[in-house]
């Protein structure tokens, strides 16, 4: 009987067996390779895979920052789905999507597993007719037909995972809306690296925190997208604010004269129908001159009488932005007003 000797090799994604024959007086060598297809690896991957570790994010629960940040990514590329994955050593493990309901998927095949490999955007036109992912389960099982990701690189240079988007039929995207996924990732890894110390506080403090105190501040909202004015309303009435909505600004005008109370800050985009932002802030300041502005908009360079508006208090924040900058822009200035009038709220 022939014995066989075995040497069985795994390096990285990549195994192969080799079955050697032996027979008496003579050596006959019969090899046989079973090699699976290797995965592309980045540079230094076990320094990503400790990176990835420390920052104690696979397998957490939904958080409201990370929704919200699919959400806007969904809306802005005007696609039905939108992830935020990270990648281990096997899979890609979602921790916020909208459009799609697998928590993970195979890291073999997946539009991630490549879109870490590089520092800006991957958009994968046709995964159809690309042998990368035509095997993919997210275009095999899901029927995906288009996608577009950014790795979510820390300070260290390690890429955790991608901000996506996806389509089901095929898809362009605009430069606006490619810088506006690059906008949206460097936050969300600002997010991420601000957390790493609170991690170090005990799971029992954080299920016992405090409901947010109300505060005697009162912000108006103008804004005709109804997701995102559903989105900034939620944000400002979580840390306590009383938040009054509205869709244009010809409604916001008939709210600034109807409510009784002190309107503090008027959140407004600026490309409304009916009634702009700027015009509102006109008609709005004509009686009430001590009216704060805080302007949201993606088109800042194209209304250069925002600068006069600025010389009188008004702030600008650029479209996209997370909820928490937007959370900071607010808070600065009622603390400015705080501070100009000597009293506290």
């Amino acid at each position: 009987m022939p014995s066989l000797a075995r040497l069985d090799l795994s390096i990285g994604h990549c195994r192969a067996v080799f079955l050697g024959e032996e027979q008496r007086g003579r050596r006959s060598v019969a090899i046989y390779c079973e090699v699976l297809v290797q995965l592309p690896l980045p540079q230094n991957e076990s320094l990503r895979l400790e990176s990835l570790r420390a920052f104690r994010i696979l397998g957490t629960s939904c958080e409201k920052v990370f929704d919200e940040v699919v959400h806007l990514a969904a809306l802005i590329c005007d696609t039905p789905v939108a992830v935020i994955g990270f990648i281990d050593e096997q899979r890609v493990w979602f921790k916020a999507k909208i459009g799609l309901e697998l928590d993970e998927i195979p890291r073999d095949g997946s539009f991630c597993t490549y879109a870490i490999l590089q520092p800006d955007v991957l958009i994968v036109p046709d995964p159809l007719s690309d042998e990368r992912f035509m095997s993919g389960l997210l275009v095999k099982q899901i029927g995906i037909q288009f996608y577009a990701g950014i790795p979510l690189i820390t300070d260290d240079a390690q890429p955790l995972g991608t901000l996506a988007v996806m389509d089901r039929v095929p898809h362009l995207m605009t430069v606006e809306q490619n810088d506006s996924l690059r906008i949206l990732a460097r936050q969300m890894m600002r997010e991420l690296e601000l957390r790493r110390p609170r991690e170090t506080q005990s799971r029992h403090s954080r299920l016992h925190l405090a409901p947010p105190r109300q505060r005697s501040v009162t912000i108006l909202i103008v804004e005709d997208n109804h997701d995102l004015r559903n989105l900034l309303q939620r944000t400002l009435q979580g840390v306590g604010f009383s938040v009054l909505p509205a869709a244009d600004g010809a409604e916001a005008l008939r709210l600034c004269q109807q409510h009784d109370g002190t309107i503090d800050l008027i959140v407004s985009d600026i490309v409304m129908p009916w009634l702009n932002g700027l015009q509102l802030s006109e008609q709005v300041r004509a009686t009430r001159p001590e009216t704060k502005f805080l302007f949201i908009t993606g088109f800042a360079e194209e209304f250069p009488e925002l600068h006069e508006l600025i010389k009188t208090g008004a702030t600008i924040l650029e479209k996209p932005f997370l909820p928490s900058e937007l959370l900071r822009r607010v808070e600065d200035m009622l603390n400015q007003g705080k501070a100009a009038t000597g009293t506290e709220g």
